[in-house]
């Protein structure tokens, strides 16, 4: 009884110890893309009437009116306005103006609410400043994850794990299904275990532990740390042995990591 009491401290304290548990970041780079503006065919039409004026000058004026007036209605065109503000947030997030670049996907998004990819970076740039609620929040407003196994559930996945709330992590980290030959399985796969050995569903966690220990190493992120919770783990089920074996990995690597020496020593 003491010693399950011992450990259930442990899991405790580590809920408010952030310090070396890893969330890796997910690839991003279509949000790095400029978005083509609509009717961008109309300079072209605009071109023609210009060049046609040399032989048929009403014509050609004709042409060029028309073309001004289309280019004024595209010009207008919601969808265009919030293409041209994420365009503008892109050219701030490169001169590292990010406050500028919020306000620009703020502008984006109100004006086009279906701008899926403006949701999305702004919910990156929450993210890396640590804002997580807005980044859930911007991600549920952006509709991304209404597609069928959205990559979008990691990311979402991973905000609620850095808040803590360990419930939703799981749930939007198994909601995401990943080909097998994709890398970000096997990160997946290592919070979501970390999620459910702090939300001490020991079982759960120790079953895709089990699973990750055959990838390779760089996908399991920081090893002292994973090996930690794998110890734990072990170490809550009672499975003495494998505990102390992934515990001494951890000792050896660093013998002041968090509470290891107090584990071992019991």
């Amino acid at each position: 009884m003491e010693e399950n009491n011992k450990i259930k401290t442990i899991v405790n304290n580590l809920k408010g110890n952030k310090r070396n548990i890893t969330v890796n970041e997910m690839n991003l780079s279509e949000c790095g893309k400029y978005q083509e503006l609509n009717g961008s065919w109309v300079i072209w039409m605009l071109i023609s009437g210009i060049i046609l004026c040399f032989k048929n000058l009403y014509g050609g004026i004709a042409l060029i009116i028309i073309s001004v007036i289309i280019f004024i209605i595209y010009k207008r065109n919601p969808k265009n306005i919030s293409a041209t503000y994420f365009n503008l947030a892109l050219d701030s997030i490169n001169k590292n103006e990010i406050e500028k670049a919020k306000a620009a996907l703020y502008e984006a998004v109100k004006i086009d609410s279906e701008n899926k990819i403006a949701y999305v970076l702004l919910s990156s740039i929450y993210y890396k400043e640590g804002n997580y609620k807005d980044t859930i929040d911007n991600l549920l407003k952006s509709n991304v994850l209404e597609v069928q196994n959205s990559k979008y559930n990691y990311l979402v996945g991973a905000c609620y794990f850095n808040i803590e709330d360990y419930e939703h992590s799981i749930k939007y980290l198994n909601s995401v299904k990943y080909e097998d030959n994709d890398l970000m399985k096997h990160v997946r796969d290592v919070l979501l275990a970390k999620a459910y050995c702090l939300n001490e569903q020991y079982k759960q966690a120790l079953k895709i532990f089990n699973r990750a220990l055959t990838v390779k190493d760089e996908f399991k992120g920081n090893l002292i740390e994973f090996n930690y919770f794998l110890g734990l783990a072990y170490l809550k089920l009672e499975e003495t042995d494998k505990a102390i074996k992934a515990l001494e990995q951890v000792y050896s690597e660093d013998s002041e990591y968090r509470d290891i020496r107090s584990l071992l020593n019991k």
